[in-house]
């Protein structure tokens, strides 16, 4: 390196509406964190008993346990776990919602004094099913990374799969993110963005369906979803009949999830794209929503009872749904870094 030019770093950065996860260019390492927190009375406890619970404390003074032992002590408790984001984008009903992101994202990314460091962000598309604009959640995050220093630039986090697992096609493919807020889909033809559209129903709706028909709190559904639940077997196989109760739910959500998902982009397809895609292409289905067992042979079932508009060449997953946008991003930075120099 030439004396007194600084590192450069890049940063791919995925914020979800359940983690969000963080890959640098310097480290194999991706770092995760729930994106949920749960607010502490200062006058109940004192700071040092937090020293070994992950917490922030923002500038007003307010506490908050955050990531995984916020979603453990909610559960513990029996508390709704308090979310910064709420279908893809952030809450408009929490007050606190921006600060705690800024300490998180600030916390994942880590150290970069004396880097020259650029990142790629993730926000979801436009949904066709619901009527909130993605801009002010767009321009947040952007003005987030701007306040710590970092050059910034925004990708939807569909075409960051594709950037992910599709370098073989030339970055040619389908991607389907199902996360927690939302479903993005988005095509790309060697690597140009064709179409992108998102649609609301994705692993919060599915846990909340199931919460409301069993009265149970979210997180504690979310929480079995995550231990328990497998696609490929029977509910019966579970001999706590309370946990096997709410297995049972999920999977008839779950199918009513994916079924939802491919008919939406049937209809978008058919109605709106102009696009004609004269080749076969991979379908990528990632994300944390498709992490159970059997998720993915429950998908390629679902789709071959419908006729689709496009040629598939196969259905596949990312060796890792919950981290490839972080990476597809990562590699989106070090691809536009390598251009500017």
């Amino acid at each position: 390196m030439e004396k007194g030019k600084k590192e450069i770093l890049g940063i791919g950065c995925d914020i979800g509406t359940m983690n969000i996860c963080c890959a640098r260019s310097d480290s194999e390492e991706i770092k995760i964190t729930r994106n949920v927190f749960l607010p502490v009375d200062r006058e109940n406890i004192n700071i040092s008993e937090l020293t070994s619970i992950n917490y922030v404390e923002t500038g007003d003074g307010n506490v908050f346990i955050i990531g995984d032992d916020a979603f453990k002590f909610a559960n513990i408790f029996g508390k709704e776990v308090s979310r910064p984001m709420q279908k893809g984008l952030i809450s408009p009903k929490e007050i606190n919602a921006i600060d705690i992101l800024s300490l998180i994202i600030k916390s994942l990314i880590g150290e970069i004094k004396d880097k020259e460091v650029y990142c790629a962000y993730s926000i979801p598309a436009e949904s066709i099913d619901e009527g909130r604009s993605i801009t002010y959640h767009e321009k947040v995050f952007s003005r987030i990374l701007g306040d710590l220093g970092i050059n910034h630039t925004a990708v939807n986090e569909g075409l960051a799969i594709i950037y992910e697992n599709c370098s073989n096609e030339k970055f040619s493919g389908i991607a389907i993110s199902m996360g927690a807020g939302m479903t993005n889909c988005a095509v790309a033809f060697k690597g140009i963005e064709a179409v992108k559209f998102s649609t609301s129903r994705s692993g919060d709706w599915v846990d909340n369906e199931v919460s409301k028909s069993l009265g149970l709190i979210q997180n504690r559904v979310t929480s079995i979803k995550e231990k328990y639940l497998n696609l490929e077997e029977s509910y019966t196989a579970q001999q706590d009949k309370k946990i096997a109760r709410v297995i049972e739910a999920l999977q008839f959500y779950y199918s009513s999830l994916i079924n939802y998902t491919i008919k939406k982009i049937i209809s978008e397809f058919k109605e709106k794209v102009e696009v004609e895609i004269s080749e076969s292409l991979p379908l990528v289905v990632s994300g944390g929503t498709s992490l159970p067992t059997g998720f993915l042979n429950l998908f390629k079932t679902s789709l071959s009872s419908y006729s689709l508009p496009f040629q598939i060449s196969e259905v596949r997953q990312p060796k890792n749904p919950l981290t490839a946008v972080s990476q597809g991003l990562l590699i989106r930075t070090m691809s536009d870094v390598k251009r500017l120099k």
